[in-house]
């Protein structure tokens, strides 16, 4: 008789950008139970990035059982579900329902120095799945550093959309790609306008770079507006691609600038070189992840803040000159770290 697989239970963050950190986690559940029935829960505004990966059996959207009632019908289904692994990355009271004898396991949090929260999700994947931990002592830490690199999973029609976009735009391999993303979720993240459009505008004129602008739909005010001051011929990708499609262009491309945001994630998951513009959030949790990186941020008594409204007048992200993002963008290109071509490129990463 055939055994049933193993059934786990991820139950992983609500936005984009903590559910792309959280990838490694589904990456390395995968990895060391390949023949499990995943069931993952995530917010809404997450399901684009983990749709029609087959890594993921059963996806659910949290954010649908929002209320009091929902808590309990989700926590009733979850029950009936019967998984044999939980992984709690949010700190809810779901495992002391599904696994009241090791509840003692989900009330652990990381150690302090762990800052990073793409390491915090992995520490509580070792924490609570003593399977993990073990796999992880016999093979090394090369284990989850796997995991890391395919933590996002991309599809043959998301390569197949991304290279006509290259035809569209009449990209050349020969030139360097670069990716900007101006926008974030607040508005307090987000470096200036004119600031990227000087950089781009230099970056163009300079080493005949292509750029491509990229963010949500409602950040396309922001995207149009940069376009509009700028002196030199760029794209916008606003509403051509999904999440994923977005990883697979960045694949593709020699940099990435971008404010502390979901394609600053999203460019670590994809290993392409980065400059991260920083103000009120903290680089040691939430900052780039890429081999070759830069952060840059200016250090000031209130800053980073972590708080959603500026007390003062934005001077982390207003005392950023666009000679320093440009500076650190032209030190990553001259690096050559990932060659030229974007087919070489490609082949350095299974999409």
């Amino acid at each position: 008789m055939r055994q049933r697989p193993v059934r786990v239970l991820v139950i992983g963050p609500s936005n984009i950008g903590d559910a792309i950190l959280a990838g490694g986690v589904v990456a390395a559940v995968h990895r060391h139970l390949p023949e499990s029935h995943l069931t993952l829960v995530v917010g809404e505004r997450a399901q684009p990035l983990f749709a029609e990966d087959p890594r993921v059996h059963t996806l659910v959207d949290a954010d649908a059982f929002d209320s009091p009632l929902g808590r309990l019908k989700l926590a009733f289904a979850l029950w009936r579900y019967q998984p044999h692994v939980v992984v709690d990355l949010r700190h809810t009271l779901y495992p002391l329902l599904l696994k009241p004898l090791a509840a003692w396991r989900y009330l652990r949090q990381p150690p302090k120095p762990l800052t990073h929260m793409r390491e915090r999700y992995l520490w509580k994947l070792r924490a609570q799945v003593p399977l993990v931990a073990r796999a992880r002592d016999e093979e090394g830490s090369s284990s989850l550093k796997t995991a890391e690199h395919a933590s996002i999973w991309f599809t043959p029609k998301d390569r197949a959309h991304v290279e006509g976009l290259w035809r569209r735009w009449g990209l050349a391999n020969a030139s360097p790609l670069i990716v900007i993303c101006p926008g974030a979720r607040s508005h307090i993240k987000r470096w200036s306008i004119d600031g990227f459009a000087r950089v781009a505008d230099r970056l163009v004129g300079e080493l005949h770079a292509q750029v491509v602008f990229s963010g949500e739909p409602s950040e396309e005010p922001v995207i149009e507006e940069i376009l509009g001051l700028m002196r030199q011929r760029a794209h916008s990708a606003v509403s051509l691609v999904t999440i994923r499609q977005l990883g697979v262009l960045m694949a593709r491309a020699r940099l990435v600038i971008t404010n502390d945001s979901a394609s600053l994630h999203l460019a670590s998951a994809v290993d392409v070189p980065t400059v991260a513009i920083f103000g009120p959030t903290d680089e040691r949790k939430y900052g780039p992840t890429a081999a070759h990186h830069r952060t840059i941020r200016r250090r000031l008594f209130c800053a980073p803040c972590e708080q959603a409204l500026c007390r003062f007048h934005h001077e982390c992200m207003r005392f950023i000159s666009p000679g320093e993002v440009l500076e650190a963008a032209m030190a990553l290109l001259q690096e050559g770290a990932r060659g030229t071509g974007h087919g070489a490129r490609e082949g350095r990463r299974t999409l």
